[in-house]
């Protein structure tokens, strides 16, 4: 396990480069090799750190306005909230919305020796926190 304060560090400094500059080079560097993103709905999951930094990529032509993020380290696990008026609606490909646009997106990152091995996507701040804190 790592000093307490080091994952919450390491995960909201590669976050915040992401929203600032769009570059991915922050999180690419704390990602295992075998990540498990699980997204809001079960059939949404990318696995291994290729199609994961594709997604996150996404982001980096025009990467949105952070106007508020939370973080809280829970051992192992890191929650963030992230609150942005450019997030837009998930899915937006014309179909019913699991998140409205303007929604903050909230995940946890599990940490395993130093890197992140698991993220998941949550419907919401709280449900983010408990999910890290159980």
């Amino acid at each position: 396990m790592s000093e307490s304060g080091e994952n919450l560090a390491l995960l909201v400094a590669a976050w915040t480069g992401l929203f600032r500059s769009g570059s991915i080079d922050g999180l690419a560097g704390i990602l295992d090799e075998h990540v498990v993103w699980q997204g809001l709905l079960p059939d949404l999951v990318c696995g291994d750190r290729g199609p994961v930094l594709e997604i996150l990529d996404r982001w980096s032509a025009h990467p949105p306005r952070i106007t508020r993020i939370e973080a809280e380290e829970f051992g192992d696990r890191v929650a963030i909230s992230v609150d942005s008026p450019d997030f837009p609606a998930m899915p937006d490909q014309g179909e019913a919305p699991i998140l409205a646009a303007g929604t903050p997106r909230s995940l946890v990152f599990t940490f395993r020796d130093g890197k992140v091995a698991r993220m998941e996507s949550l419907p919401s701040r709280d449900a983010a926190f408990a999910v890290a804190a159980a």
